[in-house]
């Protein structure tokens, strides 16, 4: 899966909203959700993230640069279905947020 989110924000103004998505993510999709793990490299351009569910682990990277946001997730073992509802809720939380 990848998800690209065009703004009109810096890569440092990004980075600044941007490290609290997964937490926002997970408010969003409780039901499916059940934790995530999230490191920043020291410049604060890439993400590397794992979000749980009670079935399955997406792994992947996001890539911060100025008005442009690239989500890369492995969804390789993700359910067809429940894609369906993850690239969506994805890119319309970060629609909101940015």
């Amino acid at each position: 899966m990848i998800i690209k989110h065009e703004h009109n924000k810096t890569q440092g103004e990004s980075y600044k909203v941007i490290d609290g998505f997964l937490s926002e993510l997970k408010k969003g999709a409780k039901k499916m959700i059940e934790g995530y793990s999230e490191s920043w490299n020291p410049s604060h351009d890439v993400m590397n993230f794992i979000i749980y569910t009670k079935k399955f682990e997406i792994s992947g990277k996001m890539r911060l640069y100025d008005n442009l946001v690239v989500l890369e997730g492995d969804v390789s073992n993700v359910p067809y279905f429940t894609r369906l509802f993850l690239e969506p809720t994805i890119k319309k939380k970060l629609e909101e947020i940015l």
